[in-house]
């Protein structure tokens, strides 16, 4: 008896509007919650990449200063060179500054060939990045040191560039202070005096 009065029970629902209008909106509301959890999940992940975008052009920012202060620098360096006058200097990059992680290595051995032992060892390695989390939950490589920006090359403009003892000064000089091989370095005359 009571299983009958169930199926009645379920049978009045399947053929009511009102319940089935009920199951139409809870499915409506239902699809409408999943999409707003992906659209503000989706937010999360527009963070992030906003924030690499902005990492990104700090690290420009970062290299492009590096650039100016060494082209500052090499001026000063010149200048007080004797006969070489009031330079102008352009540095240009290979390569910006790179970030060196922590890294692990696993090494592994397997035996291949035959299962008399006359077989050969494949030694494999396995590298990757050591991963810590913060408070937050975020995933982070641990960073071990920065390198500096790689100098592709140097040209100098100076007047005193026509003497050709003050153009071998300038030239080791500034091979010296920026790091760079001097064929990596043009040193010329410029018409201002």
């Amino acid at each position: 008896m009571d299983e009958e009065k169930k199926n009645g029970f379920l049978q009045k629902l399947v053929n009511s509007d009102t319940s089935r209008k009920a199951v139409v909106i809870v499915g409506i509301i239902g699809i409408a919650l999943i999409f707003l959890s992906s659209v503000l999940t989706g937010s999360g992940k527009g963070e992030k990449s906003t924030q690499a975008a902005a990492s990104s052009a700090a690290v420009q920012s970062s290299d492009d200063t590096y650039a100016q202060q060494l082209e500052q620098q090499l001026t000063s360096i010149i200048s007080g060179i004797r006969g070489a006058g009031t330079p102008h200097v352009l540095v240009t990059l290979e390569q910006g500054s790179a970030q060196v992680y922590a890294q692990t290595e696993k090494r592994s051995t397997q035996q291949q060939g035959g299962t008399s032992g006359t077989g050969q060892n494949a030694d494999s390695t396995e590298t990757g990045c050591i991963i810590v989390k913060d408070s937050d939950g975020n995933e982070h490589a641990v960073q071990v040191t920065r390198q500096q920006p790689k100098v592709q090359g140097v040209v100098v403009t100076c007047p005193g560039a026509e003497d050709p003892n003050v153009q071998q000064a300038v030239l080791n000089a500034v091979s010296v202070a920026a790091g760079v091989n001097s064929s990596r370095i043009c040193v010329v005359a410029s018409s201002s005096k």
